[in-house]
């Protein structure tokens, strides 16, 4: 068999590709765009001759492109399952592609990455990302209006690198000025010029010129009629501006200083954390909007720094917002003129080695179920007062979470060292806003440590490590995050408190202090620990000659061994800083905002080499809101997803963001950051609940039992599926099933209090009799679904015997036997089980029997069942075991068998809880599809 994923097909995969990229069909590519076989051989005969491609016939070539489609929808199902997706306008893609040179700067910053460390996985599936992003901007906007975008990435996972691909594709592809609003802090803003110029500035076609503090009379070499932005230039040009009124006129006014010059720029904007300062809080129903948001506007839509319209027209405007928390970004207006992405949002895919809230905090009942990470500690409410009593009256005792936390971290520093971890490692103690209280908690903190006898520190560690290392170990990190994408050999592993001991007596023997400085004011570090005072009030040296605010040591000249450092402070830390090795988090806020809440979570990010480290001690309710925020995040991907199946416009259609209306529990943003959320229409159409929640009460379970064996009996005979379908090998089906039955025995159904959607079954069955009458719901299928080869498990219903399954339990803290949480109920596999195979044509035969979870709206689909809903039924064995020992799951012991079922219902958009969800109010009947406005006629 002929291997075609060797070199030498490398022009042959090229010229798909770019065919693909020219929306080339796959029929047509299949004869190379030619008529027919004759056509096809002539084709390759011309490429042997012409571009010396490796001979082949039309059999080897069709077998090539068919590879080469298989490959292309195994990356749609990658791009799904990642979490990648994008919903867009009806413009088309430009021709771009991904460059191929080797000394183009895409190539360039590609082999950085890779030399860096990222992964080639991650590094293919940026490129794809970027290349999608670059396909919907426009190279020239002198005759439409400027494209607006927005890209959703996760907290901590590394925006900068993504925005350093697209500016290197782009300058590849024209693009000659690229601006990145970037914060309030300047020292970010710094911090993030040089990484841009050192990631971009390499050898190759292009040179970069980074440009700092742009204005009307800007510094020498800077002025804008010196600099070179026509075609044939190699020069690209990028500038880092602060989000603040006196920069963004300086830079409006730079760029429009000459006028010749302004019609060569094809300029890409990136705001970074697009909801950060730049959101118009004032009211939008008036004329009055927020300087920085105006200026911001002013810059994307051509107008001079006081918002006048002026004659001429850059040769391209594209703005692109990058943030993780795009709630205010989507929520707040969506008028013609503001920075609402009516052209398109994306969202970016989450690696498998990023620990983000779903990982960390957990997500339950969604396709995307995990477990969460046991490293989260509840901090007591009598230790809350003891940190009351250091913030208001400087006291000096620091209460159990506190010293624990301390403990926890200087064991990972020792652990770290043994490891040969060569960065800094970090605690963060963020516990209030105020400067003072800071003060006093690192006075405390500094007390404790060196003031405690070192004997009794050094029991109380070891006594912490066991219970620690125990209660989090390897086992249970693999189990709760298995799909983490490192080999258990790369993952380092807990060594024993005797290993470490040597290297925690070293550490509490040296120096506790601020940064010091040496004779030449430069930053030293040594072996001890380093406190930092990270807030406003410490932007100097004090007294002692040390340096108080946060400092790590750069790359090139790291001490050994790893500096460890505590840190103290609130709003600094919030955003934009990274804290290095972070391991132990001590973290006291209360916070009303989602935005802002998912913003302080330091704590995401990449923990390569340290992994079973990380530990977070957080209130009760900080990590209910936390838990609130994992599906708050990840339903709104999904959301994203849905609309990017169904060809939803962000134009036409706002993305639905989860809300709680509990506003004393956590508000999604500000309230005049979300002026024009309103709440969506009860709408379920798209959404796939089932139960996995269950009062473990025999009353109700044998009350759900009974219903269950009336509600079958009800249905009559089950048909015979003609030809068998693999997966409904022991299924039993109903069709044609009429709503009124399945509305009987819902209400008689007992649910257990916190499964969402269910509470509040009334209205999900008024919504269902609603479209039901509108012709928009087909009558049901119900399935009675069982293991095919669970054959010793069998339950007798009304109509013949079915196999049960099997479901262990989730072994989860402050959770007593009363309720049983299985996690999950259904197998994919049973959503299409009542797809009768007879008379199919093979596209569908094929999907069913290669099924991919992914696919299953789509078979319903071909099928024809678009329209139909499904009851899904399962019996669950009482006795179900688990398979193997496990610190995750544990046997059911469900005093009855349980019954669990599942709803799906087909249709547009994925719904939740209508009382949960809003959305931006769309003016659409302001614009015709191109955007324009309608009919200006007057009476």
């Amino acid at each position: 068999m002929t291997n075609f994923g060797l070199p030498e097909y490398d022009k042959q995969r090229e010229w798909i590709r770019n065919a693909r990229m020219q929306n080339m069909g796959w029929n047509e590519i299949i004869y190379a765009g030619r008529k027919d076989k004759d056509g096809l051989d002539e084709f390759l005969t011309q490429q042997e001759m012409l571009n010396f491609w490796k001979i082949m016939s039309c059999e080897e070539w069709q077998k090539l492109v068919v590879l080469q489609k298989e490959a292309e929808e195994q990356t749609q199902t990658l791009d799904y399952l990642s979490g990648q997706a994008m919903i867009m306008d009806d413009g088309e893609d430009n021709d771009v592609t991904i460059p191929i040179d080797p000394q183009s700067a895409w190539q360039l910053y590609r082999k950085r990455l890779l030399s860096g460390g990222f992964k080639k996985e991650v590094v293919d599936e940026m490129e794809r990302t970027t290349l999608k992003l670059l396909k919907r901007l426009s190279g020239d906007t002198t005759q439409i209006k400027p494209v607006k975008g927005l890209v959703i990435g996760n907290v901590q996972s590394g925006k900068t690198a993504n925005m350093a691909a697209l500016m290197a594709m782009a300058a590849d592809w024209g693009w000659n000025m690229f601006i990145v609003l970037s914060g309030t802090i300047e020292n970010l803003r710094q911090q993030t010029q040089n990484r841009l110029l050192g990631d971009l500035n390499c050898q190759g076609n292009l040179t970069w010129n980074g440009l700092e503090h742009l204005s009307k009379k800007p510094m020498l070499g800077q002025r804008t009629q010196d600099l070179h932005f026509d075609k044939t230039s190699k020069q690209r040009y990028f500038t880092v501006c602060l989000k603040n009124p006196g920069r963004l006129r300086g830079l409006i006014q730079w760029l429009q200083s000459d006028a010749n010059k302004q019609k060569q720029m094809k300029i890409l904007v990136i705001d970074d954390e697009a909801d950060q300062a730049g959101i118009n809080t004032a009211n939008i129903n008036n004329s009055t909007i927020r300087t920085i948001n105006r200026l911001i506007r002013d810059l994307v839509n051509g107008k001079n720094e006081k918002s006048q319209e002026i004659s001429n027209k850059y040769m391209a405007m594209n703005y692109i917002g990058y943030t993780a928390t795009p709630y205010a970004n989507i929520l707040n207006e969506a008028g013609e003129d503001s920075l609402y992405p009516r052209n398109f949002i994306s969202t970016l895919s989450v690696s498998k080695e990023y620990f983000g809230p779903q990982q960390i905090f957990g997500y339950e009942g969604g396709e995307h179920d995990f477990d969460g990470l046991d490293i989260v500690r509840i901090i007591k409410d009598e230790d809350l007062e003891e940190i009351k009593k250091i913030h208001e009256e400087g006291a000096l005792y620091i209460p159990l979470a506190l010293q624990n936390a301390i403990c926890w971290f200087m064991c990972g520093v020792s652990c770290m060292r043994i490891w040969g971890y060569k960065k800094p490692i970090s605690m963060l103690i963020h516990t209030s806003q105020k400067t003072d209280h800071h003060s006093n908690i690192a006075t405390a903190v500094r007390n404790w440590i060196v003031n405690k006898d070192p004997d009794e520190l050094i029991n109380k560690c070891e006594k912490l490590w066991n219970e620690e290392t125990k209660q989090f170990s390897f086992e249970k990190f693999r189990e709760q995050y298995p799909n983490y994408d490192r080999k258990d050999e790369e993952i380092n592993k807990y060594p024993s408190f005797e290993d470490i001991r040597k290297e925690l007596v070293i550490l509490l023997s040296k120096e506790l202090t601020n940064i010091p400085l040496d004779e030449d004011d430069e930053f030293t570090y040594h072996q001890g620990i380093h406190m930092c005072i990270d807030n406003c009030k410490n932007n100097g040296i004090n007294d002692e000659g040390m340096h108080v605010r946060l400092a790590y040591p750069a790359s090139d000249n790291m001490p050994v061994p790893a500096p460890a450092f505590i840190v103290i402070g609130g709003a600094t830390l919030s955003r934009g800083l990274t804290i290095e090795g972070l391991i132990s988090t001590f973290f006291l806020r209360s916070v009303s905002q989602a935005d802002t809440l998912m913003q302080m979570g330091r704590w995401f990010g990449y923990r390569k080499g340290y992994e079973l480290l990380p530990r977070v001690w957080i209130t009760s309710k900080t990590n209910n809101q936390f838990k609130f925020l994992a599906a708050l995040d990840q339903e709104l991907r999904d959301e994203i997803h849905e609309m990017d199946t169904l060809g939803k416009s962000p134009s036409n259609y706002g993305p639905r963001v989860k809300n709680t209306p509990k506003v004393s529990f956590i508000r999604i943003t500000a309230k005049n950051r979300m002026q024009s959320a309103q709440p969506t229409d009860m709408d379920y159409s798209g959404s796939f609940n089932q139960t996995y929640l269950f009062d473990n009460d025999i009353d109700i379970l044998k009350n759900n039992m009974i219903s269950t064996e009336n509600f079958i009996r009800s249905l009559g005979k089950p048909e015979k599926q003609k030809i068998c379908n693999k997966h409904a090998e022991n299924d039993i089906i109903w069709r044609n099933v009429n709503f009124d039955l399945i509305k009987k025995y819902l209400l008689e159904y007992k649910f257990n209090q916190r499964l969402g959607v269910f509470n509040d079954i009334n209205s999900v069955i008024t919504w269902i009799e609603k479209i039901t009458k509108q012709n928009k719901l087909k009558k049901w299928n119900v399935v009675l679904a069982g293991k095919a080869n669970n054959t010793d498990l069998i339950w007798n219903s009304p109509v013949g015997p079915v196999n049960k399954i099997r479901r262990t339990r989730k072994i989860q803290k402050n959770e007593t036997d009363t309720v049983i949480n299985i996690g999950v109920l259904s197998d994919p596999r049973d959503i299409i089980a009542d797809v009768d195979l007879d008379g199919q044509p093979q596209e569908i035969v094929k999907k069913v029997n290669d099924f991919k979870s992914v696919y299953a709206k789509e078979i319903r689909s071909l099928a024809g069942l678009d329209a139909t809903p499904q009851l899904l039924i399962y019996i669950v064995d009482k006795d179900s075991k688990v398979s193997r020992p496990s610190e995750t799951r544990a046997d059911l012991n469900a005093v009855e068998d349980i019954v669990g079922i599942c709803l799906n219902i087909p249709g547009g958009r994925r719904g939740t809880d209508y009382t949960a969800t809003v959305s931006i109010h769309m003016k659409n009947d302001l614009f015709n599809d191109e955007g324009d406005l309608e009919g200006t006629n007057e009476d």
